[in-house]
Formats: C-alpha cells, structure tokens, sequence
C-alpha cells in the first residue's frame, strides 16, 4: 500500500513538473510571436516619435498587468483596490496602444487577460459594464482609423472573454457553494462522532458499574463478605465519575486532542487492573508515530470497548493488549485467557463489536473478532 501511494505521490508530481514546463514553453513562445509581431508591424518600436509611444505603451500595459495579478493575489482590501486599478490601467493603456497602432490587435492579448482577471476582482455587473465600455472604446477607434471599420473578429473575441469569465465566475459561486455544503455536512458528522462518543463512553461506564453494582447484591443477597460489597460499591461509584470525566472530555478529544495511544492503553490497563484484580499487559512495537484524531480515537475505544467485554463475559480472565506500528498500518490486539469465575448475566444491548466494527469502517480501517484458545481476541487493524 505503501509503494501505491508513493507512486501516486511521484505521478502527480511529475505531472505539476510536466504541466509547468508545457506552460512555460507556451508563454515563451506567446512572448516571442508577439515581439516579432510588433517589429513586423507597419510602426515598430523605437526611440522617437510614434515608436516611441508604442514602446511606452508596450511597456506600461504589460507592467501594469503583472502587478495587477500578482497584486490580486493578496487578501488585505488595499491591495485588492490597487489591482484593480493596475489591470484597468492596462486595460487603458492597451486601447491607447489600438488607437495609435489600430492594424495590429496584438495588444488587445493583454487587455482580454486583464478583462477575465478583472471579472474576479469586480461585481458581476461592473466587470460586464467594463468589458462592454472596452468593445465600445474599440469599435469607436476602429471606425475611426481603420479603413474598413472595426475589427469584428476583434470584437466578437472580446465578447467571448466577457461571456467566459462570467460563466467561469457562476462556475465558482457553484464550487463555493458546494465547499459551504460539504462544511456544513462535516459539521453534522462531527456532531454524530460526538453522539457516537458519549454513547461508548457511557455504555463503557454503566456496564462496568452493573458489573461490580450485580456482584455487589449477590454477596449481600448471600450473606457474603460486606468489605467485598463495599469494595463492589466504590468501584463502581469511580467509574461513574470517570465516565463523567471522560464525558466532558469527548468533545475536546473529537476536536483533535486526542491523547496518545500508549498512554491511554496504559490508564486502561490500570483500570482494568483495579476493577477486577486481574493484570492486563500492555505492549508496544514499533516506532511511535502520530495518528489522526480519528485513528487515535479509533485504537483507545476499540481497546477500552474490548476490555470492558472481558469484564463483563470472561470474569476471571487475564488480558494483554499489543500495539503494533507499522510501515502503513497500526494494529491493536486485545486478548484474555478465559473466563475462570461464572459468568453474570447482565442485560445490554449487544452492540460493543458492532460498535467497534462501524468506527473501524469509518476510517477504512478493519475489526477481526473470534475465538482464541479458551479466550477471546478483537484485532483492528487502521491505514496510516
């Protein structure tokens, strides 16, 4: 799985490289047609008369594009303000560049992209307004100087940048919406994770409690040893305040504060250790690595999940919890050595290993069950 991804990783990689390259050949080559465009036309460039005002202009359009976009790309109002002042500028500068060159409408490359830059930065109706004020400008200075008029092919490409930076624009409003649909959906599921959470956490908590609540009544009911009865008690009054604890702490955890897994099995194992007198092992291979929230969630609820079955259905048993990190995966395995004391009919639902199999699928992770030996053994297993 690993290698897969890598792969993928040094794929989308080569194609940012090969998309630059392919771009940065296409501009190149933009750049050279269109000075030797210019030098081919009936007035060139140079350093008198009308030369020299196609020079400037050239210059003067093409600076104030580039600082528009880049301009563009700041988020504090002021500088949004000065792009558009820069890409109108070369808007401006590049219908001067017509009237005084009007043969030559490779100028207007740069006012189209000023256009479509400018559609993002202005209210829709403004950006057409000004896209409609530039096809009058140039059909006003083509009638004029032109012999044959304005440039219909000119215009109608004007008209075409118009109607696809609109369109694009809508396209946008659609994405955003959808990314404001999507976060809200995320929200939602946060807001189940967190049912989901208390919901184990509590069913954790009470079904401990009915464990010690029940052995409590059997050795009263049986006249058995009081200090026993009491000791029953107390546990279970401490799990009630731990599930309490842990209650106010399921949101923090679900936000991504979740603690590390090594040190929760470790408080698991010694509540295990304390509720039933039994030792639970816990062990850890591998190199330590961070885990997502979910994943980290994931791996201390499926072991406390697993822990507490061994309380409630193999009374007696010894537990041994094994944390493995892998190259591309973690693993946790919880087994217990079988019930040696009998076992309490206790009412529950049920749903501990359903619980735990749907919070594996939730981050494409898997849950083994099953027998093992005179015990039993919950594996999940989680990509990292």
């Amino acid at each position: 799985m690993k290698s897969a991804k890598s792969g993928k990783c040094r794929t989308s990689l080569l194609e940012r490289y090969a998309m630059a390259a392919i771009v940065t050949v296409l501009l190149a080559w933009a750049v050279v047609a269109y000075v030797r465009a210019l030098f081919d036309s009936e007035d060139p460039p140079a350093l008198h008369g009308v030369g020299l005002a196609i020079t400037v202009l050239n210059v003067v359009m093409i600076a104030l594009l580039v600082g528009g976009v880049r301009l563009g790309r700041q988020k504090e109002s002021r500088w949004r303000t000065a792009s558009i002042a820069l890409l109108a500028g070369a808007v401006t500068a590049s219908v001067a560049f017509y009237g005084i060159e009007p043969d030559f409408g490779g100028g207007f490359v740069v006012a189209m992209i000023a256009l479509w830059a400018l559609f993002f930065r202005l209210p829709l109706l403004v950006g057409i307004a000004a896209s409609g004020a530039t096809v009058l400008a140039v059909s006003v200075l083509g009638a004029i100087f032109r012999d044959d008029g304005a440039d219909l092919g000119l215009l109608i490409a004007f008209m075409g940048v118009t109607l696809g930076a609109a369109a694009s624009r809508q396209g946008m409003a659609a994405q955003e919406a959808t990314r404001r649909a999507e976060a809200a959906n995320a929200v939602l599921a946060e807001r189940s994770h967190i049912a989901r959470e208390i919901h184990d956490i509590l069913a954790h908590s009470l079904s401990a409690q009915i464990v010690h609540l029940e052995g409590a009544r059997l050795l009263l009911s049986r006249d058995g040893d009081r200090v026993q009865a009491l000791d029953r008690v107390e546990r279970a009054r401490n799990l009630a305040r731990s599930g309490l604890d842990e209650t106010r702490r399921a949101l923090a955890t679900l936000r991504g504060d979740v603690p590390e897994p090594k040190e929760a099995l470790a408080e698991l194992a010694e509540e295990f250790h304390a509720s039933t007198g039994r030792p639970c092992d816990v062990q850890v291979t591998g190199a330590p690595r961070e885990l997502s929230p979910q994943a980290g969630l994931a791996v201390v609820r499926t072991a406390q999940e697993a822990l507490t079955n061994v309380r409630k259905h193999a009374p007696g048993a010894r537990a041994h919890v094994v944390l493995r990190y892998l190259n591309d995966r973690v693993e946790l395995e919880v087994t217990d050595s079988g019930a040696t004391e009998p076992v309490l009919e206790l009412g529950g639902g049920g749903y501990g290993l359903v619980g735990m199999r749907e919070r594996a699928e939730l981050i494409d992770g898997t849950l083994v069950t099953g027998p093992d030996g005179g015990g039993f053994r919950v594996s999940l297993r989680v990509p990292v």
